[in-house]
C-alpha cells in the first residue's frame, strides 16, 4: 500500500522514559513490517533543554522525538505547554508533508492535532486507545478528569474514521464512558522471535514470578498476603517480583518472614532478558486491580507459560481452562486456592499449545495486518 502514514502518539519510549508506552512502539514495529511510516511524539522534559531526535529504526520505521522543555508548573506554564505542544506538531507537518492517514495512539492530546487535520484538510484519522482509565477502580478514572479532557477525549472518538481497543473490554467501557462508537478489538503484540516456548526445568520448588511497574493498582500487598496464607500449606514453592523495588513491599515481606524464603525482588531487569525470566518460572501471576490488556501475560503465554490474573478487564479475556486461571478482584484467599491449584495440576497445561496459540493472535506479522487492513478501508472512503 503506497500511502504517507503519520502516527500521532501521545506516549512513546524515549531517551528520558524508555518505557512508557514500550507496547506502542511494538505496534509501530509490528506494522513496519509491512507499510512505510513515521512516528511523531512530544515528550514533556524536565531534564534538558527543548531538543529533535530523529531515528530510523529500520527501513520502514522513522522515529521524531521532540523534547519540549518544562521550567515551571501552574496554569500559565500549562496553556503555553499546550501551545507549544500545538505548535511543533504544525512546524513538524508543514515540514515533512501532509499524511495521507493519521493514525493517533492514545487520545488525549495528540488527537487534538488530528481533529484540527481532519476539519482544516480533511485528512482522516484513526484512533487506538490503550488506557485503561475507564475503570472506577482507579483513583483518577475518566469521571474525575476535567471538563475539558472529557469533553475533547469525546470529540476525538466521535470524529475517527476507526476506533481500535486493545480489548473488547477496553471498547464496551469506553462506549460506556465516553461515547457509543464501533470499534476494532486489536490486540497488543509479542515479538514471538524472543517469547518463544522453552520447556520448564525440573525443579524441587515451584517457580511463579511477577513482573510490573509496582504500582499500586497491581496489588503487589494481595500477592504478599496469598504467599503468606500459602506457606501456611507447603513449602515447595517460591515467588519472584520483577521491576521497580518498592521498600515497603520488601519490609512486608520481611515481616511475615517471606523474603529470601518464599519471595524475592529482582528489580528492573533489560527487556530482553525478560522471555528468559519468565521461561526460567512455571506461572505467571498478574493480581491487577484494572487492566486494558496485560503485554506481561501475551508474552508468558508465547513462552508458553500459563498465568493467573484477576477476572477484570481485557485480561481476563486471555484465560481460559487451558492456558490458566482467574481470581477475583482483590480476593487473597481466591488467589492463594488458585497457586495452590496451580501447582497442583501444574501437569494438566501443555506448554507448547500455549505458545502455539498465542503465537498466533500476537505474533507482529499477525497484528500488523489487521491494521493495515484497516489502513486500505479508510483510504477507500477517503
Amino acid at each position: 500500500m503506497k500511502a504517507k502514514i503519520l502516527w500521532l502518539c501521545s506516549w512513546y519510549p524515549n531517551d528520558e522514559d524508555a518505557h512508557t508506552g514500550d507496547f506502542i512502539q511494538r505496534h509501530a514495529l509490528a506494522v513496519a513490517g509491512l507499510q512505510k511510516i513515521e512516528v511523531l511524539h512530544v515528550y514533556k522534559s524536565n531534564q534538558q533543554a527543548s531538543a529533535y531526535q530523529c531515528k530510523e529504526v529500520n527501513e520502514n520505521l522513522k522515529e521524531h522525538i521532540y523534547y519540549n522543555q518544562v521550567k515551571e508548573n501552574g496554569l500559565l506554564a500549562t496553556l503555553l505547554g499546550l501551545f507549544s505542544y500545538f505548535l511543533i506538531h504544525l512546524r513538524h507537518i508543514k515540514k515533512h508533508g501532509k499524511p495521507d492517514i493519521i493514525h493517533v495512539q492514545i487520545p488525549m492530546k495528540s488527537g487534538l492535532i488530528a481533529l484540527y487535520y481532519k476539519w482544516r484538510f480533511g485528512i482522516p484519522y484513526m484512533v487506538t486507545e490503550h488506557y485503561g482509565i475507564y475503570n472506577f477502580n482507579l483513583d483518577d478514572h475518566f469521571k474525575t478528569r476535567s471538563v475539558l479532557f472529557r469533553y475533547f477525549t469525546k470529540l476525538i472518538i466521535k470524529n475517527a474514521s476507526v476506533l481500535t481497543t486493545v480489548s473488547k473490554s477496553l471498547g464496551e467501557e469506553m462506549n460506556a464512558w465516553v461515547t457509543a462508537k464501533d470499534f476494532v478489538v486489536i490486540p497488543n503484540v509479542v515479538d514471538t522471535t524472543k517469547f518463544t516456548y522453552r520447556p520448564a526445568t525440573q525443579e524441587t520448588k515451584f517457580k511463579f514470578i511477577h513482573i510490573s511497574n509496582m504500582i499500586p493498582l497491581k496489588n503487589v500487598e494481595g500477592i504478599i498476603e496469598a504467599v503468606e496464607f500459602l506457606s501456611k500449606e507447603r513449602n515447595d514453592f517460591s515467588l519472584s517480583f520483577v521491576g521497580s523495588i518498592n521498600s515497603t513491599y520488601v519490609e512486608m515481606a520481611k515481616s511475615k518472614e517471606l523474603l529470601n524464603t518464599f519471595i524475592s525482588f529482582e528489580g528492573v531487569i533489560p527487556y530482553t532478558e525478560i522471555s528468559n525470566r519468565i521461561s526460567d518460572h512455571h506461572a505467571l501471576i498478574i493480581f491487577s486491580d484494572t487492566e486494558s490488556q496485560s503485554c506481561v501475560v501475551l508474552e508468558a503465554l508465547c513462552c508458553g507459560r500459563p498465568a493467573i490474573v484477576t477476572n477484570i478487564g481485557g485480561v481476563k479475556e486471555l484465560i481460559d481452562e487451558k492456558n490458566g486461571y482467574k481470581v477475583d478482584v482483590r480476593n487473597s484467599i481466591d488467589l492463594t486456592d488458585k497457586m495452590n491449584k496451580m501447582m497442583n495440576e501444574y501437569a494438566h497445561f501443555d506448554g507448547m499449545e500455549i505458545a502455539e496459540k498465542a503465537a498466533s493472535k500476537y505474533a507482529y506479522d499477525e497484528v500488523g495486518k489487521q491494521f493495515l487492513k484497516l489502513y486500505e478501508g479508510i483510504l477507500k472512503v477517503k
